[in-house]
């Protein structure tokens, strides 16, 4: 896929890999949407880019439906179409299974996995719109093997993975591609045994 001149959504673009995907991205000559929670941390990662114009941001929290209707209505209003969904942002709580909590859960998977899955079906109509495209899923190792304290955190990439895997039999082939990989690097927060990673 040549790069110069399309547009790439990239979500969780305030910090880590989504960041450094910006960078990289925008000196292949893409043209970019960042996409996050916190707008401060979007502009921080626009201002790291010398891009002429070439990246719009959104603040914007991807589990909520409404929030998803007016990212699409924002591409769609600058662009009109799509051509890379770059499904990055993540949560991660590390610490023994038992120590965890429903609503930590909840939030994990719905970032990590529900998020992904529903944008995409959101963003899908505007990737069809130039004839294809290509989505990437972020995931982690341990997406593919499980370890102590991950359980949950496991469970949410295993599942992207398998959506991944489904979506691109789905899409079937050119000229679409899907990709789930990679892995994340995170800040760390402490508190009764339980450790919160955001990214």
């Amino acid at each position: 896929m040549k790069l110069v001149g399309k547009v790439a959504l990239i979500t969780g673009a305030g910090s880590g890999i989504g960041r450094a995907l910006a960078i990289e991205g925008t000196s292949r000559g893409l043209k970019l949407m960042l996409v996050g929670r916190r707008k401060v941390a979007l502009e921080e990662t626009r201002e790291q880019i010398d891009a002429d114009g070439r990246v719009d941001i959104v603040a914007a929290d991807i589990t909520l439906a409404e929030e998803r209707a007016r990212i699409y209505e924002a591409v769609e209003q600058l662009h009109g179409s799509l051509d890379l969904l770059v499904n990055n942002a993540g949560v991660v709580e590390v610490g023994p299974f038992g120590l965890g909590s429903d609503e930590m859960t909840e939030a994990m998977l719905a970032v990590n996995l529900m998020a992904p899955i529903t944008l995409t079906r959101r963003l899908l109509p505007l990737l069809r719109q130039q004839g294809g495209g290509r989505i990437v899923n972020i995931g982690s190792m341990f997406g593919d093997i499980a370890f102590p304290y991950f359980a949950t955190y496991s469970a949410s990439k295993f599942g992207l993975r398998g959506f991944s895997e489904g979506l691109r039999r789905d899409l079937c082939g050119p000229p679409w591609g899907t990709h789930s990989g990679g892995g994340k690097l995170c800040q760390i927060s402490r508190s009764h045994g339980y450790e919160s990673r955001r990214c």
